[in-house]
């Protein structure tokens, strides 16, 4: 977990806090997404995950990462294909040139001063219009510059996204808006918000991961999954094959008891004598047809 008081308003610190990001923290098996949803994913190439980990880290997630599994979780919600979520990617991982950065921080470089630091604002004065490469990426890609400054300022973030513009990711805040204002684009920012689009909170996401501070989004500690849901999901995953249904029962307004119904099919008498032998369920239905037995049914109730 990130603690927002760290980072808030310290501009000096921008570097750690990028070095945070980027630190494997997550298990895939235990974020609150479906694996077989993160498998798919990962087929279409939908996801961005760094291959340079060290051994058995690619079991896990960044905080970049998370975030990015958990935009696509919401594109997909509300009906963007694979398609349109790949040319996101693309524009959302968009590394930021150093031409563009120049030219922002001659129009706002006070509002880059409280991103990047005095010090990085001093370093760009000093290089000259001839010295700078204008397509050289400086490092750092749309979504995580965003993510920085939702974490520093406690500004609301959010990403835009327009389903009749695939590719194009509109990421919105005040500051942004201050921006187009200083540059005399507000025009151009209220007609593309006037159009139909799909908005989804980089902040609230954020705030999964983002603990204590009065500026948290939050205000409170906040876990990936409970463990009760941690072991709900390790029974939908296990044997998911063979499960016919899963009943959860509350006590108090919390998960008491999941109660996992399996079919299985049985070829053998004998082998459903050495299932039953196990002691591994509580109940069991058997299924048989012209007087043999087909498969059979067991109710299993885990006691959380």
């Amino acid at each position: 977990m990130i603690s927002n008081k760290t980072f808030i308003d310290n501009p000096n610190d921008i570097e750690e806090l990028i070095n945070l990001l980027n630190e494997r923290v997550f298990l895939k098996t235990e974020i609150d997404v479906v694996y077989s949803d993160l498998v798919n994913w990962e087929r279409y190439n939908l996801l961005s995950i760094s291959e340079e980990s060290e051994k058995g880290d690619w079991k896990k997630l960044n905080y970049i990462e998370y975030t990015w599994v958990k935009i696509i979780q919401h594109l997909r919600q509300y009906g963007f294909t694979y398609d349109e979520i790949l040319s996101y990617k693309t524009e959302i991982f968009r590394p930021i040139k150093q031409g563009a950065l120049m030219k922002a921080s001659k129009v706002d470089s006070k509002n880059l001063e409280q991103q990047l630091g005095a010090e990085s604002i001093e370093e760009l004065n000093a290089i000259s219009d001839s010295e700078y490469d204008e397509d050289l990426d400086i490092g750092i890609n749309i979504l995580e510059s965003s993510m920085v400054s939702a974490i520093r300022t406690g500004d609301k973030w959010t990403l835009h996204f327009f389903k009749d513009n695939p590719g194009f990711c509109l990421p919105f805040s005040k500051e942004v808006l201050r921006g187009c204002d200083l540059i005399e684009k507000t025009e151009l920012l209220m007609e593309l918000l006037s159009k139909t689009f799909l908005s989804v909170s980089l902040s609230e996401i954020i705030s999964n991961f983002l603990v204590d501070g009065k500026n948290s989004f939050e205000e409170r500690n906040i876990s990936i999954l409970t463990t009760n849901e941690h072991k709900l999901l390790k029974q939908i995953r296990k044997g998911y094959n063979d499960i016919k249904s899963i009943k959860i029962r509350f006590k108090d307004d919390k998960m008491d008891m999941i109660e996992v119904t399996s079919t299985k099919k049985v070829k053998l008498e004998s082998r459903l004598l050495e299932h039953i032998k196990k002691g591994d369920y509580q109940n069991i239905s058997i299924d048989t047809v012209d007087g043999k037995i087909v498969n059979f049914e067991n109710t299993q109730k885990i006691k959380l």
